[in-house]
């Protein structure tokens, strides 16, 4: 079925001048309203975090009783990379599943009056009013039928759990890093995005934000864009203490018009898909690799700011040292609903410690590490530890546990050279072996420019 005759077997007889294709979103600023818009293979393209003012422009533009259609193919994944898929300016940021748009339909009041294939056409709620009986039946039945199909019933209201449980698992993902606008952080940020189109499969197309410090040199802004990347510029947060420059992703409004923010430190690079160990339900991250903050650091921290001091309930990842809530904020995950409550409460602690390096004294490296202890014991959030995999790190010195790891995030510190390839140095087979494919992958990347 093409695209006339489904328009053709809702709303019959449609003059030419009721009806609005829109290739871009500046299309919708009209004094007119339409008795069809058309999104045409257009809603990929349009960001997530931008989504919000074009449904209501679109919206504004219908005439009561008015349809949207939408042509566009699902994927399985909202993250998933198109087979064959270019990375561009063109990159399709946006990509839809039944899910996403069902919850879209449900977020902006309106209902999946029809849909075959490739089409889909929806309507305000309010607007089934204008329609004959058997008419406001069929389309009534339709989207019940899709609401049946995701394990909702039919309500007057949705609630934000409601919708979001649409979309299973980690949903709608965002991915950043936050560099500083030099060789070495630009370096490390391109590889990290690179991996992540590479090797992350499912996850392969997430939206990547790429926040530069302070300022960021044209060129490199392109060779990022390329790759499908969202630049932003970003504040310091610290001049003293550089690493807590991290939390400044958090900051930007984007966040919240996606399920799950995955943070990751620049010197990460994703080997495998690491969708299949997000939850999208809890804070997630591994314990520290070792008691970089020693616990009686901890104690006249905890004292300091009037707290009691956690148990020592957990091993160091690496070490296996007993340990109190303690994590490496390398790779941190979390539903966008939790960092918006929990972020406040981590900026503060971080901006007072970072003032206070008495306080940690020789650890003062680890000031946003300490700090997210102090702010999770401060407002604790429900917490799912990752594997040891999500946040392997590349160490001549591994434990028996790593040798039998196959490590999904390589968490490669210094291990490097100034090109990017990293260092064949684990005494663990897998890891070398995802080592080696990424150093091929991107030895053919720069040989080709491809």
């Amino acid at each position: 079925m093409n695209l006339s005759k489904f328009i053709e077997s809702i709303i019959p007889n449609v003059e030419e001048d009721q009806v609005l294709n829109c290739y871009q979103v500046k299309d919708l600023n009209s004094s007119n309203l339409y008795k069809i818009i058309i999104l045409s293979n257009h809603l990929e393209y349009i960001p997530p975090f931008e989504m919000k003012t074009v449904w209501e422009k679109i919206k504004n533009a219908l005439c009561p009783g008015g349809l949207i259609i939408i042509k566009t193919v699902l994927t399985d994944h909202p993250n998933e990379l198109a087979e064959g898929e270019l990375v561009s300016n063109s990159f399709r940021c946006n990509k839809q599943t039944g899910d996403t748009l069902l919850r879209s339909c449900l977020k902006q009041d309106l209902i999946m009056a029809e849909s075959e294939e490739e089409y889909f056409a929806l309507m305000r709620k309010e607007d089934l009013s204008f329609l004959s009986e058997e008419q406001k039946g069929r389309f009534e039945f339709h989207h019940q039928n899709w609401l049946i199909k995701y394990g909702l019933e039919v309500k007057g209201n949705y609630l934000e759990e409601d919708v979001r449980q649409i979309v299973p698992g980690p949903g709608r993902v965002m991915i950043g890093c936050v560099a500083e606008n030099n060789k070495k952080y630009q370096t490390q940020a391109l590889r990290l995005v690179q991996s992540i189109r590479w090797f992350g499969e499912s996850m392969a197309g997430a939206n990547i934000f790429v926040c530069m410090v302070d300022k960021a040199d044209p060129d490199f802004v392109k060779e990022l864009e390329k790759w499908g990347v969202f630049v932003r510029i970003v504040h310091r947060f610290s001049v003293s203490h550089p690493p807590s420059n991290k939390l400044r992703l958090f900051e930007l409004p984007e966040v919240s018009s996606y399920d799950t923010v995955m943070l990751l430190d620049c010197d990460t690079v994703i080997v495998q898909d690491p969708s299949p160990f997000m939850d999208g339900n809890h804070f997630q991250a591994e314990m520290a690799a070792g008691l970089t903050v020693p616990n009686n650091i901890f104690r006249n921290l905890f004292s300091h700011y009037g707290l009691p001091m956690p148990k020592e309930n957990y091993l160091t990842a690496f070490s296996k040292q007993k340990t109190i809530w303690y994590c490496n904020a390398g790779v941190l995950i979390f539903p966008s609903t939790l960092i918006q409550s929990f972020f406040p409460i981590w900026k503060k602690y971080t901006t007072d410690l970072s003032g206070k390096k008495t306080l940690l004294g020789k650890y003062y490296f680890f000031c946003e590490q300490a700090s997210l202890s102090i702010a999770f014991a401060a407002h604790p959030l429900p917490f799912a530890r990752l594997p040891l995999i999500m946040n392997f790190h590349l160490t001549p010195n591994i434990s028996s546990e790593m040798k039998k790891s196959d490590p999904v995030i390589i968490h490669y510190h210094k291990m490097n050279d100034e090109t990017g390839f990293l260092k064949h140095i684990s005494k663990n087979p897998f890891t070398n072996n995802r080592i080696k494919l990424f150093n091929q992958r991107l030895k053919r990347y720069l040989e080709n420019d491809i």
